[in-house]
Order: structure tokens, then sequence, then C-alpha cells
């Protein structure tokens, strides 16, 4: 453990205090709600042409679609982390590489989705995230395939495969392929949550456990929810095996549920997750939708990630922490640029935004 820290004080001294630099930067609770309350997109575009996001938002037009202006946000994003990238070195680069692995699963699950849709390889390929490390010819090949089942393995594992059993591409669509997109992602959540928790160790590891460990935990939950929601069978076989603070007793309490409604009362009264998950019938209820689940994790990922900048600094969990809020700030400013675009009343354009209080 002290070895660790004082590889962190020799090699990460610059990196960390450029982190506190840029987190000074990032955009704030205010600026976001100042921003949803603009009339187009346009409007936004100009007010960030001085920051981090400018040199890509300022390539737009007048008339840029829901899809570019989101990409142009995902590219500011992607410059970031490459840029933080390139000023590490040793175990800190390779664990933001580790980190940039669940691109690859959300490239792959939109990829699904856009297959069964129906939508082009050109179409695609202009929503691709940037941070994948998988490149354009491979997932090229992957779109060519029909089979599900042959899609997870060459692009996943033979545990992904095994996930999306049960599936097929000529009968998903709606909430089901958003189910297909929460199995796809959760496997990547996983295997990030697996290079912490075996291949790390000391306060790199404490760090860092928390952050990555209730992101696998809200995917488990998301998926019994969803599939609650659709009826499906065989939620079991969809879960991952992984778990952090949602034990198997949690697990088996939430797949007894008889609906909905009964499972998120569940998961409002969990020992732990129940703090963040407050009210989570009514909010069902009153959206019809399930993305509060992803605002509320996020949110607590900033807290955590908040705690860790105000805590011991020489870990890799500050640089993890600071990509949570990066992350998150390039989330939130795609939701106002679609939400604007939309004609979303501000109240409920605000409601998928991840903010600190």
């Amino acid at each position: 453990m002290a070895s660790d820290t004082l590889l962190h004080l020799l090699r990460d001294n610059y990196l960390i205090a450029r982190l506190r630099g840029n987190r000074s930067y990032l955009l704030g609770r205010q600026q976001l709600f100042a921003l949803s309350e603009s009339k187009t997109q346009a409007e936004i575009i100009g007010l960030l042409a001085e920051g981090p996001y400018g040199p890509q938002l300022s390539k737009l037009g007048a008339e840029s679609s829901t899809i570019e202006t989101e990409r142009a946000t995902r590219l500011g994003f992607a410059d970031s982390v490459m840029s933080l990238s390139r000023a590490s070195g040793g175990d800190t680069r390779n664990f933001i590489a580790q980190y940039r692995r669940r691109f690859d699963a959300y490239s792959l699950a939109s990829l699904v989705v856009f297959k069964v849709q129906g939508k082009t390889w050109e179409e695609y390929l202009a929503t691709r995230l940037p941070l994948a490390l998988m490149n354009e010819q491979e997932l090229h090949r992957l779109y060519s395939l029909d089979d599900l089942s042959l899609i997870a393995r060459e692009g996943g594992d033979r545990h992904l495969a095994d996930r999306v059993k049960g599936f097929s591409t000529t009968d998903i669509e709606g909430e089901k392929a958003s189910l297909v997109r929460d199995v796809i992602n959760g496997w990547g959540e996983e295997r990030f949550y697996k290079y912490i928790d075996e291949k790390m160790s000391g306060p790199d590891r404490e760090t860092c456990l928390p952050i990555a460990g209730s992101a696998i935990d809200i995917a488990n939950l998301t998926i019994i929810i969803r599939s609650k929601l659709i009826g499906a069978s065989g939620i079991r076989d969809h879960l991952i095996p992984s778990h952090w603070k949602l034990n198997q007793r949690a697990i088996d309490q939430l797949l007894a549920a008889t609906d909905t409604s009964q499972a998120l009362d569940v998961a409002s009264s969990h020992v732990y997750y129940g703090r963040i998950l407050t009210g989570a019938r009514q909010k069902f209820e009153e959206s019809k939708s399930l993305s509060f689940i992803e605002v509320a994790r996020r949110q607590y990922q900033l807290h955590l990630s908040r705690r860790l900048f105000l805590g011991f600094p020489y870990s890799v969990g500050i640089v993890l922490a600071f990509l949570v809020f990066k992350e998150n700030e390039a989330r939130n400013l795609a939701a106002v640029l679609a939400g604007v675009a939309a004609g979303l009343p501000t109240d409920e354009l605000r409601s998928l935004l991840a903010v600190q209080e």
C-alpha cells in the first residue's frame, strides 16, 4: 500500500494537479439549468463556444440534427479522456484503457439496437461512441451478422453470448430492445468492475470499487425492473453474476416481486440503495419511464467522486472521479441539446439531468 502511494506521488503529481484544475471548469448545476432554458440549440452552442466543447460544437451548422449535436459532445468528452491518457503513464494509463473498454460494450449495444431497427451501417456509424477500443472494421463486420448470439460472441465473449440467449434480432423492439441494451452494457460494466476488484490493490482498489460496484448493481436492478415491465421470462439468465451491495438475497427478493411496482418498492427499501431510490415507484408512475434509475445512479456516483476529491488524493480513484464528472457532464449536455431541440418543458428536461445538490 505504501509503495502504491509513493508511486502515485512520484509519477502522477502533475496529473492530479491537472485534474483538480480541470474540475473547476466543469459545468455546474446553475449553468446546466440556465442552458436548459435556452430556446434553440444554436443559442446553447454559442454559450459554450469558449469552453472545452467549443471546438467540436463550432463545427455544427444551424440545421444540425440531434444526432450530430450529441456526437459533438461525445467527441468533446473523448478529447478530454484521450488528453488525460496521454498525460498519464504506467498503471494509470492502463487504468484509463480499461475504463475505455466499457465503451466497447456501449458501441456493441448501440449496434444491436440500430440493426434491429433496420437502420443502415452509415446511420449507426454517425452515432458511434468515439472512445471504444474496437475499430470501425471490427464493428462493420459485426453489423453484417444476423444472429444475436454470434454478434455477442464475436464482439464480446461466451459470457455475453449466454446472457443474450432467448433474444432474437427478429423480435427485439421497444422495451425489449432496451432490455438487450441493458444486458450488453451491464457486461461492459462488469468487466471494468472485475479489473478493479481482481487486478488492483490498496487505496486504488478501495477508492474505485464503490463507483464500479454501484454501476453493476444498478445495471442488474434495471435489467430486473425492465424485465418485469415487459413480462420477460428467464430474467436470472440475463443478470450480471458479480455483485457489490446488491447481494443474492436482494436479487431473489427483486425477482420474486409480482410486477414492476412491487419490484420498485423492494428496491426503495434496500438497506444500501434505498437512500438513492427513495420514491422510485412514484417516479415511475409519474414518468412511465425507467430513466430516473440511471439519473439516480449518476447522482450517487457524483457524490462518491466529490468525496474522493475532498479526501486522500494519491490514488487512481481521483482519476476515476474526474472521469465520472466529465462523462456525466457530457451526458447532461447531450440531454440539454436533445431536450431543447425536442421542445421539452424545462421541468421535464431538468429531470433528465444528474447534478449535485
